[in-house]
């Protein structure tokens, strides 16, 4: 009996790992919002606004994180190629990057960036301290007792659905602003290198509940007062 030959195995392709990928031009011009790989997990990311940060992906102790490494404007890219490395080689001997670097950064709590987040918008405001003491009393009253002393960068989406989901359906304009406060001050985090991403942002839209639309019907008259009602309207010249 004739046997066939075998097939050859369907293997995983492999592909190459970048390294040194970018080049400072391209940092610096490219216009197109996206993720860019350099390599050792360095990411560009480049917002639709055309903000520019660096993110390093990492498994620090088998968990894979986001590190947060600045803003393009404030590291160039062979800073970033240096922290990158430094922070995978920490990684890979067992160590933690994120405890690294709020030990050395100190790591502010989600209460005191957020009266950095205020100081910053303070300025604009000009309404004599109203904003920002509105901002302070919705933190403090539904933010402040579930996050306030947690560190910006362990803030979770979690942790933000248990803040404002209580009160979004019987408070809701209060929610949406207390949401939206929250949001800025982890932007500030971003963009200072805290964190990669935004708890509070539209992901979460999805999984808090939809609002029931209250029906608002147009006043009618009953069918036999409506010739009347014409009659009056003629009447009145209006």
């Amino acid at each position: 009996m004739k046997t066939l030959p075998k097939k050859p195995r369907a293997t995983k392709s492999r592909g190459r790992h970048p390294d040194k990928a970018l080049s400072a031009v391209f940092c610096r011009t490219v216009a197109k919002s996206g993720r860019y790989a350099d390599g050792n997990g360095l990411y560009l990311h480049v917002d639709p606004s055309g903000a520019r940060r660096w993110v390093q992906r990492l498994v620090i102790r088998g968990r894979s994180r986001g590190l947060g490494l600045g803003s393009y404007a404030l590291v160039p890219l062979a800073e970033a190629r240096e922290l990158a490395l430094a922070n995978r080689k920490l990684a890979r001997a067992g160590g933690d990057p994120l405890a690294a670097k709020r030990r050395t950064e100190g790591m502010p709590s989600f209460e005191e960036a957020s009266e950095k987040v205020v100081a910053i918008h303070a300025a604009g405001w000009k309404d004599g301290g109203k904003s920002a003491k509105q901002w302070r009393a919705s933190l403090s009253e539904y933010a402040y007792p579930r996050i306030g002393g947690k560190g910006v960068d362990q803030v979770t989406t979690a942790d933000v659905m248990a803040v404002v989901l209580p009160i979004w359906t019987s408070k809701h304009e209060t929610a949406q602003r207390v949401r939206w406060r929250i949001s800025a001050i982890m932007k500030w985090a971003i963009a200072q290198g805290y964190r990669s991403d935004n708890p509070a942002g539209e992901a979460i839209a999805a999984a808090l509940p939809k609002r029931p639309v209250k029906v608002r019907h147009m006043p009618a008259l009953p069918y036999r007062e409506v010739a009347a009602a014409i009659a009056a309207v003629h009447a009145s010249r209006g």
